[in-house]
């Protein structure tokens, strides 16, 4: 066993960084990178907290901040395991997807080369760099088979069909020439599909979880294509066990790629996971069916010789063994698992962002603020999508909104007014992270993707402040009111900002989801600070310029809504909110 190293690990907040964290941090120094945006983040931090481990939350792909957190720990193992991990999302954002498996992966190589002392470095890539090779595929018994071969070895041929594949592909090339080129101690693994405790599984990525969680709580699921296709399945503790023999065996294996699952012995179909299902419960799994998704393989099988002969490695759970382990681990989850889905969390959203727009007799600035979000959805890494609330305009602004082919338009539910918008609009959001940003044009659509990034650093809210960013729209009298109410918002809830009513905000989508919001008008302003709170989430600013509204009329009053802010302050401050689902 490893003992008495200092090992980075990137993506210590998935399945298998958590795992790995456990396994090494009972003998070594582990400081953890990973930017939080995966599915159970809470939990696994929370866990992270618990082994003592340093964590440092920060994108792999900004060099300068990992830079001062590589430096400063100066790692003698790097195990980088983060990545983006699903083929269906490297479709919709190739561009998210280079920058996360490609340019952190670069990242990373360029840190170890220039380090006083290289570290070992070990990379995990996928089963995905071998896509293109099912011209002797046989289907016998109900599961896709390999003709004249027991399994893929690392002399196949590499084959990228997906983003996610030449993302990857990418990256395992470069983990190998850094070795070649300039002698670091790297090793590849071509990991199949792993499978155990702590895998908060989905349809895209973790699908063996997946089954299992959506059967023991009821999810829908669905079979993509006819549910004969094969993995070997391999569970999380022989992988970890791989890693450790590779560290040990570093002179050895160095400059190595070697192709990592259960081999032959441990395969299984999707249909047959099904009936595995269904005999340990009891009960019949309800499954939907659905076309071929890009990139699906009918069939990968690791040949896992190389690994046997080179490092002493072969695999010690059963499938029957393993998916046992699996399932007792998620009843004992049971509740949890169904907080994370329920609540928002799971990541298989379609957008990153959902960028909503409250929207009353605006066909005058519309146009502008729709053009300048039309670059910006376009030229961003993340995937955005635009709403606009039409709040009972009695001009053109549904007719104009409904033009932009990128914007979705939809009616206000609720009586007529800012917070009822925004409500509406925020029940219609499916991102991640929903911003809310004015029809007037007074907010600068440029700065979206940094308040996105400020606020993913810790899932609360992050206000676009006219303080620090400055405000051709303000009077004396509308300044003063804001520092005013600002700074009674701070004293009496605790924190202190410098512009707290500006309707120019991005937050985690739990921040509405997990509360009954009652506000009508602007005070919802108020409403989304003290829920953020009451989650225990951090609010901070980021400088954003205020423009003059570029038509239309100007729907705030100093007096009434200055009036309303107040009131809503102090009943913030001593009501109990509404939880959603209690």
């Amino acid at each position: 066993m490893v003992k008495d190293k200092k090992i980075l690990i990137t993506g210590g907040l998935g399945f298998i960084g958590i795992n790995a964290v456990r396994y090494f941090a009972k003998n070594n120094t582990v400081c953890v990178i990973d930017d939080a945006s995966r599915i159970g983040f809470e939990v696994y931090k929370q866990a992270l907290a618990d082994e003592r481990v340093q964590f440092e939350q920060v994108d792999i792909s900004h060099l300068d901040s990992l830079r001062d957190i590589y430096e400063g720990f100066g790692p003698e193992v790097v195990l980088h395991l983060a990545g983006q991990v699903a083929v269906t999302l490297s479709i919709i954002n190739p561009v998210r997807d280079f920058n996360t498996n490609v340019q952190g992966t670069i990242n990373l190589l360029e840190l170890a080369r220039n380090a006083a002392h290289k570290p070992i470095f070990l990379y995990s890539s996928t089963n995905k760099v071998y896509n293109q090779h099912e011209e002797n595929i046989t289907l016998k018994d109900g599961r896709y088979g390999l003709t004249g071969r027991d399994g893929f070895d690392e002399q196949t041929p590499l084959s990228f069909s997906t983003p996610y594949g030449c993302s990857k592909g990418a990256a395992d090339q470069y983990v190998l020439d850094y070795a070649r080129t300039y002698g670091l101690q790297t090793v590849v693994f071509r990991q199949s599909c792993i499978y155990g405790p702590h895998q908060f599984g989905f349809e895209d990525q973790g699908w063996v979880a997946w089954f299992i969680i959506g059967a023991l709580l009821g999810k829908p699921l669905t079979i993509y294509g006819d549910g004969c296709q094969v993995r070997d399945l391999l569970y999380i503790d022989d992988l970890l066990d791989v890693y450790n023999r590779s560290i040990e065996k570093i002179d050895k294996v160095q400059g190595h790629a070697f192709n990592i699952g259960g081999g032959p012995s441990n395969i299984l179909s999707v249909n047959e996971l099904v009936k595995k299902i269904e005999l340990a419960t009891g009960k019949p799994l309800s499954c939907a069916r659905a076309d071929w998704r890009p990139g699906d393989q009918k069939v990968f099988i690791c040949d896992i010789h190389k690994a046997r002969e080179m490092i002493g490695w072969a695999p010690k759970v059963s499938v029957d063994q393993g998916l046992g382990r699996l399932m007792e681990w998620v009843k004992t989850e049971r509740k949890t698992l169904s907080h994370i889905i329920e609540s928002g969390q799971y990541v298989g959203k379609k957008y990153n962002i959902s960028i909503v727009i409250p929207a009353k007799n605006e066909e005058e600035s519309l146009p502008g603020v729709l053009n300048e979000l039309k670059v910006v959805v376009n030229s961003s890494p993340y995937r955005m999508e635009v709403i606009v609330v039409n709040d009972r305009s009695t001009d053109k602004t549904a007719e104009v909104a409904g033009k932009f082919s990128f914007v979705r338009v939809v009616d206000n539910k609720y009586p007529s007014g800012k917070g009822g918008a925004l409500r509406s609009g925020f029940e219609s959001a499916q991102g991640e992270y929903i911003a809310m940003m004015d029809a007037d044009f007074s907010h600068d659509a440029m700065d979206l993707p940094a308040l996105l990034q400020e606020a993913k650093k810790h899932q609360g809210l992050v206000v676009g402040s006219r303080i620090y960013g400055g405000s051709d729209e303000y009077t004396r009298v509308r300044a003063f009111g804001n520092v005013l109410l600002t700074w009674f918002f701070g004293c009496m809830h605790g924190r202190y900002l410098s512009d707290a009513l500006n309707g120019f905000k991005v937050f985690h989508r739990d921040i509405y989801h997990r509360f009954d919001y009652t506000s009508v008008n602007f005070e919802i302003e108020i409403e989304l600070l003290a829920n953020t709170l009451r989650l225990s989430r951090d609010i901070t600013e980021y400088p954003s310029h205020e423009r003059r509204r570029s038509g239309g009329r100007l729907k705030s009053s100093v007096i009434k809504h200055g009036t309303l802010f107040m009131t809503r302050i102090i009943y913030e401050k001593f009501r109990q909110a509404a939880r959603r689902g209690q």
